[in-house]
Formats: structure tokens, sequence, C-alpha cells
């Protein structure tokens, strides 16, 4: 008898202890499936959701929507159907479609910012090669009808600023990405699958947190806005990278642009090295919130780490848009109440960004 009270405490003790437990297994499983899971699975910011290209009339009939005046016809580019045995390496998709932009924005967040960089990737996850284009910001582009409360034509740049929370002047859903995306599709008929947005901060940030980028400049660069960089190997931190990036005065647009896909071959190289590699969950970890995606965290550390693993730095394709495609003036910009400096292109240039994209 005066051992069975002992006993039966201690069972006691353990049947609150397997009860606690279990309560904690129980909270854990829910929070995974109500909470968790959704919250990894949902873009991270808003999706691309553009109205349809063919409108279906009340007599049945359909309606191509009107286009450019500098184009004889709505541009459409189609992306080739890959044959049914071959998969992609990664993820579900054969291929995506990209736009990246960096934007100009100081402050914290993306409450405002002119799109500085402007780059379309064509990602194809079966051969596991990039396609990037770099579009000119000073491009002069009109807008679909009825999609901004502001008169075009505009700069290329200004269309992410107009879809922006602080601007509001694009009549769609979405935020600036969505609105460069819309004016991309009405001026070139590329439609865009996904996107990735960064301002100066998180760019900043982000690379010294892969410790710099690596550049081999071909020449000295001398800025009276940014400083000076000798030719020759260097290791760039964050800011000076993004000096780089930015430097214009007295070298042009061409020069610029340059610079920048140097720099992001470097961070490409940086990604897929195994030392950066392992470090990706984590470094997605920190930096989910400081940029804008429709992919979600899901997406990112599962079809995005994968192709990082997989994919050679050397089927990386840039392309530069060459001088002969672009005319260079001055033209009225309505947004501006001035005369601008711009370029002005035709269906040549619609013709080269097709092929680019296809590495043709």
């Amino acid at each position: 008898m005066e051992n069975e009270l002992p006993v039966k405490k201690t069972y006691r003790k353990r049947w609150i202890l397997l009860g606690v437990l279990g309560v904690v297994i129980i909270t854990g499983l829910l929070v995974n499936i109500f909470w968790f899971k959704p919250a990894i699975v949902t873009p991270i910011s808003e999706p691309i959701v553009l109205p349809t290209r063919v409108q279906i009339m009340a007599d049945g009939l359909s309606e191509t929507p009107d286009n450019p005046s500098n184009l004889p016809e709505a541009p459409i580019f189609t992306l080739p159907t890959p044959k049914p045995q071959m998969k992609p390496v990664c993820g579900e998709d054969a291929q995506w479609l990209v736009l990246l932009v960096g934007i100009d924005y100081r402050g914290e967040g993306y409450l405002y910012g002119l799109a500085d960089v402007i780059r379309i990737a064509r990602i194809d996850f079966v051969n596991m090669t990039v396609n990037m284009v770099a579009l000119p910001r000073d491009l002069i582009v009109e807008a679909p009808e009825g999609r901004f409360d502001i008169p075009d034509p505009y700069k290329l740049n200004q269309a992410y600023l107009f879809g922006t929370p602080g601007m509001r002047h694009y009549t769609g859903t979405g935020d600036g990405a969505s609105a460069l995306a819309e004016i991309i599709r009405y001026n070139f008929g590329i439609t865009i699958d996904h996107y990735g947005v960064v301002n100066f901060e998180t760019f900043i940030k982000f690379i010294d947190s892969i410790g710099g980028v690596e550049i081999d400049l071909p020449m000295a660069v001398s800025d009276e806005d940014f400083g000076g960089f000798p030719a020759g190997k260097q290791t760039l931190n964050g800011t000076r990278a993004l000096a780089l990036a930015r430097v214009r005065r007295d070298y042009g647009d061409d020069y610029r642009v340059n610079n920048q896909t140097l720099i992001l071959r470097s961070v490409l190289n940086k990604l897929i090295n195994p030392a950066v590699l392992v470090r990706l969950p984590d470094l997605l970890e920190e930096f989910t919130g400081g940029f804008l995606t429709d992919l979600s965290i899901e997406q990112l550390g599962r079809t995005g780490i994968c192709f990082l693993r997989n994919f050679d730095g050397d089927n990386l394709h840039t392309f530069q848009v060459p001088k002969e495609l672009l005319s260079s003036g001055s033209s009225f910009i309505p947004t501006l109440n001035d005369n601008a400096f711009v370029y002005t292109w035709d269906q040549r240039l619609v013709d080269w960004v097709y092929q680019s994209l296809m590495g043709e």
C-alpha cells in the first residue's frame, strides 16, 4: 500500500506529459496546415493579371486589340512547345518568361520608383539555359486604351512608376510590375509569366550578404557622381556595385547596361557556387519581404534552388539592343510636360527581341 501512491503519481505524471506532448504535436500540425503551408505556397507579392488579348464580341466574332502606332499589327510572341518526352529538370513548367526590374527608389519598401534596370529572361528548364534581353529604359512606348489614366506616350521606365502604390495611375490589378508587364505585352507581344523587383536598399544588402561580386572591367571608369573604378579584376561591395550599375555620365546608356550585365553575371556565378548555394535557404528567409515577386517561398526554394544547382553559368546568354535598331532623339512626353530624350523603334526591334529570347 505504501508503494502504490508513488507509482500512481508516476503514472499520472507520464500521462500528463503524454497529454502535453499530444497537444504540442496537434498544435504544430494545425499551424502547418492552416498557416505555415499556405504561407509558403502563397505568392510573396501580387500576381500579374492582364486582360485577354482577344476579346469575344456580342456577335460571337473576335476582335484583336489595337497595336502601337509604330507597328503594322499587334505583336504576338509565342513560346515553342517542347516535345512530350522532354521533361523539365526542375519544377513542372518547361519554360518561364520572367521580368526582372531594378528600381531607383531610395526609401524603404516599394512605394514609388522608376525602372532603372529592365530585363526579360526566358528560363528554359528543359535545356537549362537562360536568354536575357535588356530593354533600354528610354524606349518610347504607348499604352493600351483605358488601362492607364494618364496620357501616353511614356518612357518605358515610367510604366513601372505609374503602377506603384504611390502613383496608382494604372487601372489594372497588381503593382508597378503589372503595369510594366502590360506595357511590354502591348508594345512587344510578350506575356510575362513571373517577375522580380528589387530596390536600391535590397540590392546593396544582398550583394554584401554574398560577400560582394567579382568583376573584370575592360577599362577604367571615372564618374563625377559615382566615383572611379580601375580597369581589371576587382571585388565590389553592395554600395560600389550599385554605383557601377548606375554610371552613365560621359559613357551613355549602352555602357551602363553592359556594366549591369557584368554584375548580374557575377551574382549568378556567386549563387551557383556550392559555398553560397548551401546558404540559399537562409538567404531566402532573410530577404523575403525585401523584394517583390509573384513567386511563392515554396517555388523559390524548390524550383529556384534546383535550377541553380543544375545550372552552368556559361548557359546564361545576354543580349543588348544593337544601336542600328534604335533612333535617338527628342519627343514630347505628356507626363513630363516637356520634350525628353527617347529611343524610337519599329518592327525590327520586336523581331530582334523575339530572336534573342529564343537564342537564335
